[in-house]
Parts: structure tokens; sequence; C-alpha cells
């Protein structure tokens, strides 16, 4: 990362952290302290759109089974799929990284009027954004939290367990981390650590 004090260009912050450990709850708060956010994982949905050339390649390589409604990709399929064996999780990295890095590229670049922009992405270190942009938050969270708040979305324990296993333990999120935010307590306790943070950094 590269830490730049500055307070006329645009803060460039990478959010990120595990699964279900809050970062996104942490991008709408600061959505709602006025702060331009790039949801990489929406971002990663527009380009599974159907018929688009990433979408053929999906179909070869993981099969008609990740098809749903209106021919889109069925994205819990596919985890179900990928979370489940390292090697086609690999596999869809390969396919869907470079796509999907050019895209938020593009975005930063739109974003460039803005006075903070955040790249909340779980794949932060992945795409190579961590170098790229000024500081990195880390969202950290008990184990148990997070499978309990991956449960309640309608997965299986097995299926949580899958989707904890494929990601980077906690203590390598840490690592790449300048802030570090622990979401061990409500809701409330973590939209106002992310305040006092974005205040903090503007002061």
């Amino acid at each position: 990362m590269a830490l730049l004090m500055h307070k006329n260009k645009t803060w460039l912050i990478g959010l990120t952290g595990p699964a279900a450990a809050g970062k996104d709850e942490v991008a709408k708060s600061l959505k709602s302290l006025g702060v331009y956010i790039i949801n990489v994982d929406k971002l990663a949905h527009q380009l599974y759109r159907p018929r688009t050339a990433l979408w053929r390649k999906l179909v070869l390589t993981f099969g008609q089974a990740i098809i749903g409604e209106g021919d889109k990709i069925n994205r819990q399929k596919l985890g179900q799929i990928v979370f489940a064996d390292k090697r086609k999780l690999k596999l869809l990295n390969k396919l869907v990284h470079p796509q999907l890095k050019a895209a938020v590229s593009e975005r930063i670049k739109r974003a460039s009027h803005k006075r903070v922009v955040v790249v909340n992405a779980a794949i932060l270190n992945e795409l190579g954004l961590v170098k790229k942009v000024d500081m990195v938050w880390v969202v950290l969270a008990p184990q148990r939290h997070r499978l309990r708040r991956l449960r309640k979305k309608g997965l299986t324990l097995l299926q949580a367990n899958n989707i904890i296993n494929s990601q980077v333990r906690q203590s390598q999120f840490s690592r790449q981390a300048d802030i570090i935010i622990r979401n061990s307590g409500s809701l409330l306790v973590l939209k106002e650590q992310s305040r006092k943070l974005l205040k903090n950094m503007l002061a």
C-alpha cells in the first residue's frame, strides 16, 4: 500500500477481510457518509452477464448446472462447486480476475474527482490492488460469528465452512492492513468505528 498523507488528492482505500467479517456493513456505513464505494463483488456479477465471452467460458468449464433463471449464472451453485474444490476455485479466479481487475481500474479512473474512494473487495490482494491503494482497512471477526452470519444466509454448515476454508487466514489479511477493524460487537459499534476512522483520516 502507498501511504500518502494528502489533503487535496483523492483518498483511495482498500476495504477487505474474510467472508462474513462485516466489510459490507462498513462499506454501507461509509457510503451513508458520502464515500464513493466500488463493490467488486457486484462488478463480478456484471461480468457474468448471459451470452458474454466470460459467461460462455464459465458454462463450458463448470457445466450447465450453473445456469439459472434467464440464463444468468447461478452464483450460489457456482460457489458450491468452487468452494468445495480449491483447484476449481483457482480455475475460476484465472478466468475472472483479469477482467475484474480491469473493471475496477476503470471505476477508479471514473471516480478520480471524488474525495474518498473505497474499493470493497475480499480479494483485494489477489487482484494486485493492495499496492495501488493509499490505505488498507481490514475487517476481522471471530470465526463463530462469521459461521453464524453465513448460516443465516441459508448455507449449510459444510458450505459455510468451505467458504471460510477457501480463503486465506485472518492473520494473512492482518498483514495487509494499515487499519484493523474488529467486528465482535454490535452493528452500531461497527458503524461508529467506521465513522471515527474516516473522520480521523480526513482531519
